[in-house]
């Protein structure tokens, strides 16, 4: 187990003032089985009106609506996150798990894909664990990190034919070949020790748990990452979606750090 200080922060600016903005965030970790979060703050500008709930996934949202003219748009999550307290969390909602067999448009096959898992031939005695770990081993050798190489619209296919991208389309890849399998699986964003930006991996559900894949890095996942949210694919995690009335251009600027707290003896 790891005590990890935490701090999410993003700013959008605008060139020119905007107005009647509404948005949802997803940026705030959530307690489960694998971690606990304390000492949580959240922090919104403009925050005329917030709400908070959550989304069909489980995942916490913050809505928001900004009415009057302002130039920037931020938001601040800190806490501490106690992290390896499992291995797995329970896949209580058993009959959902349709939702996370099939593909969508961020993990359909196409012609690359498919190639990559034909190479494999499972006896019926594998394990879908065993199974995506041999796709996550053999992913992790191939396909190659390379930052700004692809977008966020980039899809699992288009990503293989590059041979490189970052931990989305490592995601997006890994969650592909799964569900040829028919292993239910769900894509998730959050945060690991060191600086920089959000990640992602993966979940799949194993004998009634789900345990996390992290394709980018080759590992799974214990307690140096955070969880903040999960879904079919990016789309579901999307951390900022909004709309805004007004003639701009916006920067966004995110900064993720996560360290480890020792105890005072």
């Amino acid at each position: 187990m790891k005590k990890l200080h935490f701090i999410y922060s993003m700013t959008l600016a605008f060139d020119n003032p905007v107005r009647q903005h509404r948005f949802t965030l997803k940026c705030v970790p959530l307690s489960s089985e694998r971690q606990q979060i304390l000492d949580l703050s959240t922090s919104v500008y403009p925050n005329e009106f917030l709400s908070s709930d959550r989304d069909s996934f489980g995942n916490h949202c913050i809505y928001g609506y900004a009415q009057g003219l302002y130039d920037h748009f931020s938001v601040t999550v800190t806490g501490t996150a106690l992290t390896g307290l499992s291995s797995f969390e329970t896949a209580r909602q058993v009959y959902q798990l349709g939702l996370f067999r099939y593909q969508t448009d961020m993990t359909r096959p196409g012609p690359c894909i498919r190639a990559f898992h034909d190479r494999f031939s499972f006896s019926e005695e594998t394990t879908a664990l065993d199974r995506a770990l041999t796709y996550m081993r053999t992913l992790y050798g191939t396909f190659h990190y390379l930052p700004q190489s692809t977008g966020i619209e980039t899809t699992a296919e288009e990503a293989l034919v590059l041979g490189n991208g970052v931990c989305q389309d490592y995601s997006h890849i890994l969650l592909s070949l799964c569900r040829m399998e028919k292993i239910p699986c769900r894509y998730v964003v959050g945060m690991m020790t060191g600086e920089g930006q959000s990640h992602a991996w993966v979940e799949i559900c194993h004998d009634g748990h789900w345990i996390a894949l992290d394709p980018t890095n080759n590992v799974l996942p214990d307690d140096q990452h955070i969880k903040i949210s999960a879904g079919r694919d990016c789309k579901d995690c999307t951390i900022n979606q909004g709309l805004f009335t007004g003639q701009t251009t916006q920067t966004q600027t995110v900064h993720v750090s996560v360290t480890e707290q020792q105890d005072q003896s």
